[in-house]
């Protein structure tokens, strides 16, 4: 039961990471926003990114843990214990980032009341929660593959570096999404992280609001968070359908060959 560890950590993860959220469209997408179409873009960004603190990382974390599970646990209780704590950690990422996140006032840097867009999409909850199982669970998948390549401890903090980094890259690439996607919309399908990411992005930069007008455009990351349950599922039925197979040719006896006559 050491995996419970994970269920505080995520909520950790969604508190340490607020600041980093507070700044992420003044860092990553406009440094110096102007007018009001940029003002609301800004802090609709805002708003949204504090509410969804946590929910990336804790997905990567979610993936760590399902695998920490396979390699302790026998694989029915490493799976029963995924499932279950990645349920609890999309629960405590939700709260954790509701209560500290909150509604912004809609006023601009200038303390001034700004002009509010008739029509704002919101992010889809429900499937970026909906992933912190799935992860868990693909994670117990991908740790029963490769139990035996995961043996040292330096294996495994080396994979864990190496996802963080890759997961990091991604994420931002997803965030950064304005209106339409930069990328071929099949890799939304393929790549979980990148998915989830988009979604975030995609719910906040509709707007188009470097245009006169607040053009709006994008569909607020509808299709990103279709992408991210759909693929994230079967890419998680595939693996543990693997790992079932894997287990059922470990467990078949062969016979014992004949000595030579």
């Amino acid at each position: 039961m050491r995996v419970l560890w994970a269920i505080p950590v995520t909520a950790l993860l969604a508190a340490v990471l607020l600041p980093l959220n507070d700044g992420f469209y003044l860092t990553w997408i406009n440094f110096d926003p102007q007018g009001e179409g940029q003002q609301w873009e800004w802090r609709y960004n805002r708003e949204v990114m504090r509410n969804t603190s946590g929910y990336l990382y804790g997905h990567l974390l979610a993936l760590v843990t399902g695998g920490w599970a396979a390699l302790r646990h026998r694989r029915p209780v490493a799976f029963t214990l995924a499932a279950g704590v990645g349920t609890a950690m999309a629960a405590a990422a939700y709260l954790t980032a509701h209560a500290l996140g909150g509604d912004r006032l809609r006023v601009g840097a200038d303390g001034q009341a700004l002009w509010e867009p008739a029509v704002v999409g919101q992010v889809q909850h429900g499937p970026l929660l909906v992933a912190f199982p799935l992860y868990a669970l693909l994670g117990a998948g991908l740790g029963a593959l490769l139990v035996g390549r995961l043996r040292t401890g330096r294996a495994r903090t080396a994979t864990v570096v190496i996802l963080t980094i890759g997961w990091s890259v991604v994420s931002v690439a997803g965030l950064t999404q304005v209106g339409r996607a930069d990328f071929p919309a099949a890799l939304l399908w393929i790549v979980p992280p990148l998915a989830a990411a988009t979604a975030i992005g995609m719910a906040s930069l509709s707007l188009g609001a470097g245009e006169i007008g607040a053009a709006f455009v994008g569909d607020w990351g509808d299709t990103a968070s279709s992408a991210l349950v759909i693929g994230l599922t079967a890419g998680t039925a595939v693996v543990l359908g693997a790992a079932r197979a894997r287990r059922h040719d470990n467990a078949v006896v062969r016979p014992e060959p004949h000595p030579p006559a």
